[in-house]
């Protein structure tokens, strides 16, 4: 399946950098041109944190807040397709930890292919969609002018998808890769080769490659 594809049938979109540290709840700022973006000067970064910021909770309640976010757990992704192929143009792009640290010792540009498998995700849970939607409800009601001023255009990321990261290279460079693997200091998970090509499989870590994001305006616990 084609990114653009498997964004049309599932809503999804491509992280478009790495974001080891990303978590349910973050915000996303969606801009007219470009990739979303996950900072804005003098904006909350995560809805939890805006919720601090209007005092509807206190220092305490937001560590557990951000501690039950940053613990979603890692479940099999229901999709109809097992691997997400994507678009090789766009491998400089992603800036996959696996493609970053290999970056410098090969050019990216002549992978002829690359696709995610094994899906993963992390989902935000009804309780604290629920508990999210309560304090959305508090916030327009006792500090409308933070709410609109502040979040209320902003996007929310309730879902993140892993998985395990596929190459595959031309024959006459894989030597070249091999030894850029080597200097990076990682090996491959296994490798398959044909006459032409080698597919070389890496796991998936901590960083996302694609997300759910849902209007805070819109947002229904």
């Amino acid at each position: 399946m084609e990114i653009k594809k498997f964004r049309n049938s599932y809503g999804l979109e491509l992280i478009a950098a790495s974001h080891a540290n990303i978590m349910i709840g973050d915000l996303v700022w969606e801009p007219l041109i470009g990739a979303p973006a996950f900072s804005h000067p003098g904006m909350p970064s995560t809805i939890i944190t805006a919720f601090l910021d209007a005092d509807l909770i206190d220092e305490q309640a937001f560590s557990r807040f951000k501690k039950e976010c940053a613990e979603t757990p890692l479940i099999p992704a229901h999709l109809a397709e097992k691997n997400v192929d994507v678009n090789a143009d766009l491998i400089t792009e992603l800036q996959h930890p696996v493609m970053g640290r290999i970056q410098g010792n090969f050019k990216l540009e002549t992978i002829s292919k690359f696709n995610f498998g094994e899906l993963q995700v992390k989902e935000m849970t009804d309780l604290l969609r629920v508990r999210i939607d309560q304090y959305l409800e508090q916030m327009k009601e006792k500090k409308w002018k933070e709410y609109d001023g502040r979040i209320r255009r902003v996007s929310m990321i309730t879902e993140l998808y892993y998985g395990s990261i596929s190459l595959i290279v031309e024959q006459s460079l894989s030597g070249e890769f091999e030894a850029a693997l080597k200097h990076s200091g990682m090996d491959a998970r296994s490798r398959s080769a044909d006459s032409h090509s080698v597919a070389y499989s890496f796991d998936h870590g901590e960083v996302p490659f694609a997300m759910r994001i849902e209007k805070i305006r819109n947002f229904n616990g």
